[in-house]
C-alpha cells in the first residue's frame, strides 16, 4: 500500500532539507547521498572536505576589498631631530584596499601565514603645533596581513609612498617644509580586531617622512611618529 512507502524507505538526513536548500545543492546531491551512506557504514568522515568552501568567505581572499577610515596624531621631530622645529599635526585618512593574494604560509612558516594587500590612500592634516597650515595628498601602499585561520586578531605592516600639497612653506622663517609640493614616505605597523565578519577596528603606530628631495632651497624635512585608530569594512 502507498501508505507504507514512507516508513519503509530509509532516506539520508539530507533528503529532509527544505526544497530551496536542495535546489542549491543539486550539483552535489549524488555525492552527498553517497557520503551519507558511507558514514553509516563506518566510511571516512567527509566533514573536512567542506573546509575549503567555508574558507571562500575569508575577507582576505584574493580579489576582496576593504575601505578604511582612520585618524590620529603625529609628532615631530623624531629620528635626528636636533635643530629641527616642532611640527605636530592631526591627520585623517581614507583608504581602499585590494587583496592581491590569498592567505598562505610565508617562507614556508605557518606562523608567518598571511596575504598581500595593495591600498590607495588619500589624507588631510592640520598642523596643531608649529608653523600653522595644512597638508593633504595621496599615497600608494603595500600591506602584509598576518592572517591565522579563525582568528579575530590580524596584525599587519605596511610601506607607502606618495605626494602632498601644503601651505606651511609660506612661513619663510622655517626650513622644515620648503615648497608647496612634497614627497611623503610612510612605514606603519598595526593590529585589527574583527567584531563581525565584515567589520574590524584597527590601531596603528605610524612613522612618516616628508621632504621635497632638495627641489627647493629649504628642505630640512619632517620625521614624524604617532598613532592612528580607525574602522574598516570588508566587501
Amino acid at each position: 500500500m502507498a501508505t507504507g512507502f514512507h516508513a519503509n524507505l530509509d532516506l539520508p538526513p539530507l533528503a529532509m532539507m527544505p526544497v530551496p536548500h536542495l535546489m542549491k545543492l543539486i550539483p552535489l546531491l549524488c555525492l552527498s547521498l553517497l557520503a551519507s551512506q558511507s558514514a553509516k557504514a563506518g566510511g571516512p568522515d567527509c566533514s573536512k572536505s567542506m573546509t575549503g568552501a567555508v574558507a571562500e568567505t575569508d575577507p582576505f581572499m584574493k580579489g576582496g576589498h576593504e575601505v578604511i577610515f582612520s585618524g590620529g596624531f603625529l609628532y615631530s621631530p623624531m629620528l635626528g631631530g636636533h635643530g629641527r622645529p616642532v611640527l605636530n599635526y592631526a591627520q585623517s585618512d581614507l583608504s581602499l584596499g585590494w587583496m592581491l593574494t590569498s592567505p598562505s604560509p610565508l617562507f614556508n612558516r605557518n606562523w608567518l601565514r598571511g596575504n598581500w594587500e595593495g591600498l590607495a590612500n588619500v589624507f588631510g592634516a592640520k598642523v596643531t603645533e608649529g608653523p600653522d597650515g595644512f597638508l593633504g595628498g595621496a599615497r600608494a601602499l603595500m600591506r602584509y596581513n598576518f592572517v591565522q585561520p579563525e582568528s579575530r586578531w590580524v596584525p599587519f605592516c605596511q610601506l607607502g609612498v606618495g605626494g602632498l600639497g601644503d601651505d606651511v612653506y609660506r612661513h619663510r622663517d622655517q626650513r622644515v617644509i620648503g615648497s608647496g609640493f612634497e614627497f611623503t614616505l610612510v612605514a606603519d605597523c598595526g593590529l585589527r580586531y574583527f567584531f563581525t565578519k565584515q567589520w574590524a577596528a584597527l590601531v596603528m603606530i605610524d612613522f612618516e617622512h616628508i621632504s621635497n628631495a632638495d627641489t627647493a632651497s629649504r628642505n630640512v624635512g619632517v620625521n614624524a611618529a604617532g598613532g592612528t585608530a580607525g574602522i574598516g569594512c570588508f566587501f
